[in-house]
């Protein structure tokens, strides 16, 4: 299985979130299909409760194509996510 990790930024609902960067650990999915990674966003409480709520979440990565973003659940400055093709 491919891990992937780093810094990016979130889009929520079209709007950019400033001065609020997250960290992502993702694992690759390997099966075609609209699900591209799945695994764990940490950033402020404040930032993953705007990204549970939001219509529409993006991960920006700092290198790769934008995500969007699926909550599975979490807590504490933790969301597990499904990322999705956008």
């Amino acid at each position: 299985m491919v891990e992937i990790s780093g810094h990016g930024t979130i889009t929520i609902d079209g709007l950019p979130v400033e001065n609020d960067a997250v960290f992502y650990w993702l694992d690759i999915c390997e099966q075609p299909g609209e699900l591209v990674a799945e695994g764990s966003i940490h950033g402020s409480e404040e930032l993953m409760r705007k990204v549970k709520k939001a219509k529409r979440a993006i991960l920006e990565p700092e290198a790769g194509p934008p995500l969007a973003l699926k909550c599975e659940g979490g807590r504490n400055g933790v969301r597990w996510v499904k990322a999705l093709r956008t």
